[in-house]
């Protein structure tokens, strides 16, 4: 694993913006990439085939055990969860974030729920790789594999009409959601975006504004959010995608189940649901917590890293400090996609500090 650089192609925003990469400024990092070995692509592979195995247990664990009031999870929605899990919902996709430097391998979190740097990991980093680098290849099938999962999911289900849906407000939120409506159309689907505030509840139904029934559903918007704004309508009759499920899997505590279940995996880090006295060094993050918001680098007992942020009331989880890798003062984090439970491909967001935020740098890869 290399980190390099090279010349920006000449209006290269242009040319990221007509493949609908609007969000781009400060983010996209034109002229610089990372190389691997195949042998490195394969490590990553399997590591993600394995994790979202042992978040599948560790979801079992969870309902099995009824840990739902640890997880902060409200009692009206947890038979719906029960359900969605014994129906076997099919899941889209979802993203872990690693730690990757050439070598060792460590899970840091489980983006399941709303991943985003969905098109920038899939069609901007290719056309990226085709124009720089068209002799060589890239850990990239995350486009033909949203296809193919909505064809999944669609055979299994039988969607006359899959709605998508989030927040318009949040713009890289409204630019993902349709770069999976276009993945959704071009397997064979019939859709319609719509805002999250145009859906709603009628006895035991979900209805657009328009008065038609919602029967499928994706959306780009935090189960936990849903819980707390309408609970009600978490549980009307329809398919969601994701399922209710991954709700599961998008709460940090499943990090703590999953070394529970599997203390000695080697990608697994040590991590607890309260801070041991003998733990001097770990990573606290808020259980409900997104794009690196309120957490805290304990790197000495007293040298601390801490972004800000507006989570935290749920409670917190503590992980063994594994500090990100340093590639001449670049820290690297590994998006590893898990698409219709396959590994599918990488995407790398890069940062001058320690803690990966909304901000990081996504850097394209190659293999060479």
């Amino acid at each position: 694993m290399k980190r390099k650089t090279l010349p920006a192609r000449e209006h290269y925003a242009d040319k990221i913006e007509e493949l609908g990469f609007f969000y781009h400024p400060d983010y996209w990092g034109e002229g610089r990439y990372y190389e691997f070995s195949p042998e490195e692509i394969t490590a990553l592979e399997e590591a993600t085939k394995e994790l979202y195995s042992m978040a599948c247990d560790a979801a079992e664990y969870i309902i099995s055990n009824n840990m739902y009031a640890e997880m902060r999870i409200p009692e009206l929605v947890r038979a719906s969860i029960n359900h969605s899990w014994l129906n076997d919902e099919l899941s889209v996709y979802g993203r872990f974030d690693l730690y990757f430097d050439g070598k060792d391998i460590k899970l840091y979190e489980f983006n399941a729920d709303t991943p985003t740097s969905l098109l920038e990991s899939s069609i901007i980093q290719w056309n990226w790789k085709e124009e720089c680098f068209p002799e060589q290849d890239q850990f990239n099938s995350i486009h033909e594999a949203l296809v193919q999962s909505w064809k999944d999911i669609d055979g299994r289900n039988g969607i006359d009409r899959l709605f998508v849906a989030c927040s318009r407000e949040n713009e890289e939120d409204l630019w993902n959601l349709r770069y999976m409506a276009y993945t959704a159309m071009e397997a064979g689907l019939n859709v319609a975006e719509i805002d999250m505030d145009q859906l709603y509840h009628n006895q035991g139904l979900l209805q657009a504004q328009s008065g038609e029934i919602v029967q499928d559903c994706f959306k780009l918007y935090p189960w936990e959010w849903m819980f707390n704004e309408s609970p009600e309508a978490c549980g009307a009759r329809l398919h969601w995608y994701e399922p209710m499920w991954k709700a599961l899997m998008s709460n940090k505590l499943i990090l703590y189940v999953m070394y529970l279940l599997f203390p000695d995996n080697k990608y697994l880090l040590p991590t607890w649901n309260f801070l041991p006295a003998s733990v001097t060094r770990y990573c606290r993050k808020p259980i409900l917590g997104r794009e690196g918001s309120n957490v805290r680098l304990q790197l000495t007992p007293q040298i601390s890293e801490e972004t800000g942020g507006d989570y935290g009331e749920e409670g917190f989880i503590f992980q063994e400090l594994k500090p990100l890798p340093s590639f001449e003062g670049h820290h690297p984090v590994i998006g590893s996609w898990v698409i219709g439970g396959e590994p599918a491909g990488i995407g790398i967001r890069e940062t001058d500090g320690l803690i990966t935020g909304n901000t990081s740098m996504f850097v394209p890869h190659i293999i060479v």
